[in-house]
């Protein structure tokens, strides 16, 4: 699962999620379009904002 397919499967907007992570929303854009620049606290938060792992998240093979 990617990072965008996560924030859809949780039904919040980009703008949400970059408020819950306290920034904006161009940032947020950058993660979902380059998840190699998401830091590790990052990557925590977002995983515990959509109710997964950091690893399905970043490290998962599916590329659906």
């Amino acid at each position: 699962m990617k990072l965008k397919e996560a924030r859809k499967n949780a039904r919040w907007s980009q703008e949400a999620v970059a408020g819950k992570l306290g920034i904006s929303r161009p940032t947020y854009q950058k993660m979902e379009a380059n998840p190699g620049v998401v830091t590790v606290e990052d990557a925590k938060k977002l995983a515990k904002l959509f109710e997964v792992s950091v690893s399905d998240i970043f490290f998962s093979d599916d590329d659906s």
